[in-house]
């Protein structure tokens, strides 16, 4: 018989932060049959999210990159704010090195790829729990090479470039270039309303008013990068 993972040596609040709804209640049950785990929600924005996360403490979040037009980085920031912080597990079908360091500045402790399968997910939740770090053995080497080679004291400061996913990165590839929402519209194959939400999303994280001061922020934070 294969050992058991050690568990945490206090009980577990969890939140599972996603969209999709099968994969969150799968996720929810396979975790409640672990004697160390005493609740876990489930919420399917951001916006539902931010209100329960100050209840769970030094509990654990899964959390995963891409909820509809919302980023789950944007939950991060509230939870920095909280004098006791939750662990935060990222969950993604990414594996893209860029997509991970983004996430390990912004502050999550770990990320995992969705088709690890829940076995993966349980002992990970432990691992983290007590305080390790977990990426994808995939992409380890690439992120941890990246890193590696950011010089000594070249540490940059955090920008919105940081946290933007990378559908908003594609739609502001199409601005910078000079394409119009209609015709930005048409090169990405979605609707005016997606493009309105995603250009929405990004002013609000450059915390700019317009298309015009986004492109220049943008700019001014060395994008393309």
């Amino acid at each position: 018989m294969a050992a058991r993972h050690p568990t945490p040596a206090e009980p577990v609040d969890i939140l599972i932060v996603d969209d999709h709804a099968v994969f969150a209640e799968v996720l929810a049950m396979r975790l409640e049959t672990e004697p160390y785990v005493r609740s876990v929600h489930i919420a399917q924005s951001v916006s539902a999210a931010r209100a329960k996360v100050p209840a769970l403490a030094d509990g654990l979040i899964f959390l995963d990159l891409n909820l509809g037009d919302e980023c789950g980085l944007d939950l991060i920031e509230p939870i920095s704010r909280l004098e006791v912080k939750p662990r935060v597990v990222m969950l993604s079908a990414s594996r893209d090195p860029d997509d991970i360091i983004r996430a390990l500045r912004a502050g999550v402790d770990a990320w995992l790829v969705k088709n690890q399968g829940y076995d993966t997910l349980v002992q990970v939740t432990t691992d983290v729990c007590d305080g390790l770090m977990y990426l994808p053995p995939r992409s380890m080497r690439d992120v941890i090479t990246r890193l590696a080679h950011c010089p000594e004291g070249s540490a940059r400061e955090k920008t919105f470039l940081d946290v933007i996913t990378r559908r908003e990165r594609e739609v502001l590839d199409c601005l910078m270039a000079g394409l119009s929402r209609k015709e930005l519209s048409s090169q990405l194959a979605v609707s005016p309303n997606t493009v309105r939400t995603h250009l929405r999303h990004l002013m609000e994280r450059a915390g700019v008013h317009s298309t015009v001061a986004l492109v220049a922020q943008a700019r001014a934070a060395g994008y393309p990068r």
